[in-house]
C-alpha cells in the first residue's frame, strides 16, 4: 500500500467515533471538515495580512460588538450545560470522575458539541484582527491557541468525551464570559474606558485557569477513581503547559513594560523635564507669554521655569522683545 493509500485508510478509521449520534452531527462525520477549516484559517492569515497591508482598515465595530456579545452568551450557555450534568454530586474534586471517557450520556455529548462549536467560531477573532489591521494582536500565542483548541475539541468529542473534559470546559467558559465581556465593553467607545480598569485581571484569570487545568489533569491521571482517556490527558497537559508559558511571557511583556513606562513618565514630570524642554524653545528665540505670578502659559512655559533654567540674573525684559 502506497503512502496516499495509508493516509486514506487512516482517515477512514477516524470517521468512526465512539458514538453514532456524534458521527451524524455537523462537522463530526470525518476529520476533513475541521482540517479544511484550519487550513483555510492559516491560509487567510497569510494572504489576508498581505492584502490588507496597503488598504484602509475595515470598520467592523457593529459586527464585532455582536460577535463579542454572542460569545458571552455562548460561554454562559456552556456553563449552564455543565451544571445540568450534576457533575458535583460527589464533590468538586471528583467532578471529572462522574462520567468516564466511554460515556454515551446525551447531555455530555451535547455539551461537547457546543464547546467544539465555540472553539470553531472563535477562529473569527483572528479574521477580525486581520481585516481591522490589528496585526500586533495576531501573535504566535493567539494563532497556536485557536488552532489547537479547534482540533482538540473536535477530537475529544469524537473519541473520548467524558467528565474530565466537562470540568475543563467549565473553567474555560467561565473565563471567556469575563474576557468577551471586556472585549464587548471596550468596543462601545471611549466613554466606557473608565470602567475597564480590570483588563490585566483578565490575563491573570487565564493564567489561573491554566494552573487549575494542569493540576486537575495530573490529579485525574493518578486517581484510581477516574477513568480518563490517557492519550488526551497527555495532550491536554502538554498544551496547557505551553499555553501557561506563552501567557506568562505575554503578561510579562505587556503589563510590566506598561508599569515601567508609567513610573518613568511620573519621574519625568516630577523632575520637570517637560518644562526644561519648553524653556529651551523659548531661549532659542520663541516669544513666550507668561504672567507675573509664574502661572503656566498657553505654550507651557512660565516665568518660574525660565528663571530656574537660565539662572536668577536672566533679563526678562530682553527676553520679551
Amino acid at each position: 500500500m502506497n503512502f496516499i493509500g495509508k493516509i486514506d485508510r487512516y482517515l477512514d478509521s477516524l470517521k468512526v467515533g465512539k458514538s453514532t449520534l456524534v458521527d451524524s452531527w455537523f462537522m463530526m462525520s470525518s476529520p476533513m471538515p475541521i482540517l479544511a477549516v484550519v487550513v483555510s484559517y492559516l491560509f487567510f492569515l497569510k494572504i489576508g495580512t498581505r492584502l490588507m497591508k496597503n488598504r484602509t482598515p475595515l470598520q467592523l465595530t457593529t459586527i464585532v460588538s455582536y460577535y463579542n456579545a454572542g460569545q458571552v452568551v455562548l460561554a454562559t450557555v456552556l456553563c449552564i450545560k455543565v451544571f445540568k450534568l450534576n457533575l458535583f454530586k460527589d464533590g468538586i474534586v471528583y467532578a471529572g470522575c462522574r462520567y468516564p471517557s466511554n460515556t454515551q450520556n446525551p447531555l455530555l455529548l451535547d455539551l461537547g458539541w457546543w464547546y467544539f462549536f465555540a472553539k470553531f467560531t472563535e477562529l473569527l477573532d483572528t479574521v477580525f484582527f486581520v481585516l481591522r489591521k490589528k496585526d500586533k494582536q495576531v501573535t504566535f500565542l493567539h494563532v497556536y491557541h485557536h488552532v489547537v483548541m479547534a482540533l482538540y475539541s473536535w477530537s475529544y468529542l469524537k473519541f473520548a468525551a467524558g467528565g474530565e473534559g466537562a470540568v475543563l470546559a467549565l473553567l474555560n467558559s467561565a473565563v471567556h464570559i469575563v474576557m468577551y465581556s471586556y472585549y464587548f465593553l471596550s468596543g462601545l467607545g471611549p466613554k466606557f474606558q473608565k470602567y475597564l480598569w480590570w483588563k490585566k485581571y483578565v490575563t491573570k484569570m487565564q493564567l489561573s485557569q491554566f494552573v487549575l487545568m494542569l493540576v486537575y489533569c495530573i490529579w485525574t491521571y493518578f486517581s484510581p477513581q477516574c477513568q480518563y482517556a490517557a492519550g488526551f490527558t497527555y495532550f491536554i497537559s502538554f498544551n496547557v503547559i505551553v499555553f501557561l508559558l506563552l501567557f506568562v511571557n505575554f503578561y510579562s511583556k505587556s503589563y510590566k513594560k506598561d508599569a515601567k513606562e508609567s513610573i518613568q513618565n511620573g519621574h519625568n514630570k516630577m523632575n520637570g523635564h517637560n518644562k526644561i524642554k519648553n524653556t529651551k524653545m523659548a531661549i532659542n528665540g520663541t516669544k513666550v507669554l507668561y504672567d507675573k505670578f509664574g502661572v503656566k502659559s498657553d505654550n507651557g512655559v512660565t516665568r518660574r521655569s525660565v528663571k530656574e533654567s537660565s539662572g536668577p540674573d536672566f533679563n526678562f525684559r530682553n527676553f520679551e522683545k
